[in-house]
């Protein structure tokens, strides 16, 4: 009897042992699980944030580039401006060359007019008389005459046009001039363009310097949080029962709901607005519609977690789990054995979602797989 009663107490001791491991056991997975999802989380918002550095990255260097391109033609443009300065100017010199050479022809002119003019009123009739004398017919005389005058008209007429040509060259000198000033305030402002241009290079160059940091940065953290998601996910299938796959072939989880709102892959997420891995099937659901287990195996965590809000997660063996989120009730408990096919939440829209459905994963040691393959419609 006395045997007995100790073959009891032993018993009764190894069950409370043995209850209390399998609670530390589910309560860890539960502990693991929420850290692996949480993990995921800052996974997937560092991701995010990576590609929106790369995209801001891409909008600098193309802003760069376009101010490179502006500065290159603006210099281009400097540089002809330089150049037709230089021309004007050399017009400018021949212009004043030109223009001085011409009013030195004048001034010849003028002077050898005036010495002849001054000789024939000087000697009066004298100049004619001796043209006169000079001439051996009349005709001649007239002839000649009438050469004295054309000497004189020729002499008023060639100092008349080099007048009109300075004055022309004088004109075109002061256009001349003029241009040299439009095209050196051109320049002027065309530099003062290039200086801003540089200006804005520099700030974008200062943006892209910041951006690779941050870059680098995030890239740091990108891989701190894969370790930190691989070790978790080790833990978890250390944590998870060990032997061979249980669960058989799966079968839909919500009977008489066929349709999907969204698979597994990358999708923008309803409510966060970014590009995110979506990591199981959505099952559209009236609220309370009967969710059930895909495949046998033992329930490893049954309430609320997290953004899943009220889950259920069943482990089917050799490192294989199913999540059922988002139910308005859960009908199972922890350490629970399920058969494929039995009732064990209703679906609703509990956590974060955006109306009533089943949120459905399959996990391969920790990690999240398309479930499709594995269930049949």
């Amino acid at each position: 009897m006395r045997r007995s009663k100790g073959v009891l107490v032993f018993l009764a001791v190894a069950l409370v042992f043995l209850t209390g491991l399998s609670a530390f056991g589910n309560n860890s997975i539960n502990e693991k699980t929420n850290e692996l999802e949480g993990v995921n989380k800052k996974q997937e918002a560092v991701k995010n944030q990576i590609k929106i550095n790369s995209n801001q990255q891409e909008t600098v260097i193309a802003e760069i580039e376009k101010l490179q391109q502006e500065i290159d033609k603006t210099e281009e443009e400097i540089s002809s401006t330089e150049k037709d300065i230089q021309a004007t100017q050399k017009k400018i010199e021949v212009a004043t060359n030109e223009l001085t050479e011409a009013e030195a022809n004048i001034e010849t002119k003028q002077d050898l007019l005036g010495d002849r003019l001054a000789v024939m009123y000087k000697n009066g009739n004298i100049g004619y008389f001796e043209v006169l004398l000079s001439s051996k017919s009349f005709p001649e005389l007239l002839s000649n005459l009438d050469m004295v005058k054309l000497i004189v008209q020729h002499d008023v007429d060639l100092l008349k046009y080099l007048e009109e040509q300075r004055n022309i060259i004088e004109d075109k000198k002061v256009q001349l001039e003029t241009q040299k000033s439009y095209l050196l305030t051109l320049q002027n402002q065309m530099k003062e363009k290039k200086q801003q241009l540089v200006v804005s290079r520099s700030k974008q160059d200062e943006v892209r310097k910041n951006l690779l940091a941050d870059a680098k940065a995030l890239a740091a953290e990108e891989d701190k949080l894969e370790k930190e998601a691989k070790e978790l996910e080790a833990e978890l299938r250390r944590l998870a029962s060990s032997g061979d796959y249980i669960g058989g072939t799966f079968r839909w989880p919500v009977p008489g709901h066929s349709k999907i709102s969204s698979t597994f892959g990358n999708r923008l997420h309803p409510i966060l607005k970014v590009n995110r891995l979506h990591t199981g099937l959505d099952i559209p659901a009236p609220t309370g519609t009967t969710i059930i287990a895909a495949g046998n195996g033992t329930v490893k965590h049954a309430g609320d977690l997290g953004s899943y809000g009220r889950t259920v997660i069943i482990d089917h063996g050799g490192g294989t789990m199913t999540l059922y989120a988002h139910n308005s009730k859960v009908l199972v408990s922890v350490g629970q054995a399920v058969i494929a096919g039995e009732k064990i939440a209703q679906a609703g829209s509990t956590g974060m979602s955006t109306g009533s459905h089943l949120h459905f994963e399959v996990r391969e040691n920790g990690k999240y797989v398309d479930p499709l393959p594995y269930v049949k419609n």
